[in-house]
């Protein structure tokens, strides 16, 4: 393939916004972790910020609760008197 067509073809797919770059975004605070584990221990969904931060940092360890997300899933599990920050 002539190397003008695959130059076409790659500006019209970075035009669609097909390659998204990723946005870095800040660590999350201890407020924001102990409230998106109390909304997804309720049931309730989390916006794709939130989901986005999540994935970036992911896993979090945050005294007992250890949050990983993997195909946008979140996942939080709690060891009830392990600080898992200090194994």
């Amino acid at each position: 393939m002539p190397i003008p067509s695959i130059r076409r073809r790659l500006g019209k797919l970075e035009g669609v916004a097909m390659f998204v770059t990723a946005v870095d975004y800040p660590p999350l605070t201890s407020p924001e972790i102990n409230e998106i584990a109390c909304r997804v221990k309720m049931g309730k969904l989390l916006i794709a910020e939130e989901l986005a931060r999540l994935t970036q940092q992911s896993p979090i360890i945050e005294g007992e609760l250890l949050i990983s997300t993997h195909r946008g899933n979140v996942s939080i599990k709690r060891y009830p008197g392990v600080d898992l920050a200090e194994l």
